[in-house]
């Protein structure tokens, strides 16, 4: 008998993968987002869309499923703490307590790896210690808390994936940043810096986070337990602005490794009175220009937002061991082939300028 699961935020980076993926391995699908605009729309299910904050909806989407697969989330770090809440804890709370009336089977949950603390030098596993970064962190925190409440044994069975920062097709906050920077430096510059070195992260494609997510949910074995994703390329920041460059095709030449102390200078401009603001009102003039230059769709809003900023001085290497002990292997472990793959669909769709 095939098997439903409910993918929300079915419009999203990462649900809109889960759509696709679980429908190929064999399940009905019903895809929630809160409105049908934009949803991939699945062969054996249906859409249902709504706001998850309601309870009448809540309840509409749950029927006749069998997993839920919970990608749906407010990711603008600047929206008002309360609102991110309600988006992030609230409703995995209720959609949780609605799964468990409706008899669902498994409840696998999308966090995120910006929870954990910094530390230099060492892989971050699921075992290391949790600092939130502000109050979009905290959210996500909330979430967790109750799901790691209801205990190992709780029904729905719950899982936790925490994904390292996501780039991926239709991303419009982390991944717009990743885009948006060669091109805007491009306006003024015939030949862009590219600098080498800083703090090293961990990314991962978008797919890859989909195809974790119902990687769990097809074992058994990762009932109550935490699990990173992440990709296989620890790279310094200075490395990775380079190879966008590249991915693009932008002359750049090599200006020498970062000094230290010089992204950490740069993160308390952004953390000073107003620094962001003005940041951000620069960003968006000079998107407007690249926008008109390319003429291009004005779909992207690249902001960097200030948990966001904490990396430019922070290390954040996600140690996904423990997954891939599962049989888990990433599609995309390296950075340039996946952040290229991504490229090629901003570029078709006009999102992203492309150079000769």
């Amino acid at each position: 008998m095939t098997e439903t699961v409910l993918v929300t935020g079915a419009r999203g980076t990462v649900g809109n993968y889960v759509v696709g993926l679980a429908e190929a391995a064999g399940y009905r699908v019903i895809a929630n987002d809160l409105t049908a605009a934009g949803v991939p729309v699945p062969v054996r299910g249906e859409v249902r869309p709504g706001d998850l904050r309601d309870e009448a909806v809540r309840a509409r989407v749950m029927r006749g499923v069998d997993h839920v697969v919970h990608t749906a989330a407010q990711l603008d770090a600047v929206a008002d703490p309360a609102q991110l809440a309600a988006s992030n804890t609230d409703v995995v709370v209720r959609l949780y307590e609605a799964a468990e009336q409706a008899r669902v089977k498994r409840f696998i949950h999308m966090s995120t790896a910006m929870l954990y603390a910094p530390r230099q030098g060492h892989p971050l596993d699921e075992d290391a210690p949790i600092a939130p970064r502000g109050p979009h962190g905290l959210s996500k925190h909330g979430a967790e808390v109750f799901l790691r409440g209801r205990g190992a044994a709780a029904s729905p069975a719950w899982t936790i994936l925490r994904a390292a920062p996501i780039y991926g097709r239709r991303g419009r906050h982390f991944a717009a940043v990743l885009l948006a920077v060669g091109p805007m430096l491009g306006l003024g510059l015939p030949v862009l810096p590219r600098p080498r070195g800083g703090p090293q992260h961990t990314l991962v494609h978008a797919e890859d986070v989909a195809r974790a997510l119902l990687f769990a949910l097809r074992r058994d074995q990762t009932a109550g337990q935490i699990y990173n994703v992440a990709d296989d390329d620890p790279l310094p920041f200075g490395d990775r602005l380079a190879e966008t460059f590249r991915a693009y095709g932008l002359r750049s030449l090599p200006t020498g490794r970062l000094r230290d102390g010089t992204l950490e200078w740069v993160a308390r401009g952004f953390s000073a009175p107003g620094g962001y603001q003005a940041v951000d009102a620069s960003a968006l003039v000079a998107w407007k220009l690249v926008v008109l230059r390319h003429g291009l769709k004005p779909a992207l809003r690249p902001r960097l937002d200030p948990e966001a900023v904490t990396l430019l001085d922070d290390s954040l290497v996600v140690d996904a061991g423990r997954l891939r002990a599962l049989g888990f292997s990433p599609r995309f472990p390296r950075f340039s082939e996946g952040f290229r793959e991504v490229l090629r669909w901003y570029q078709a769709e006009r999102w992203v300028p492309r150079y000769a």
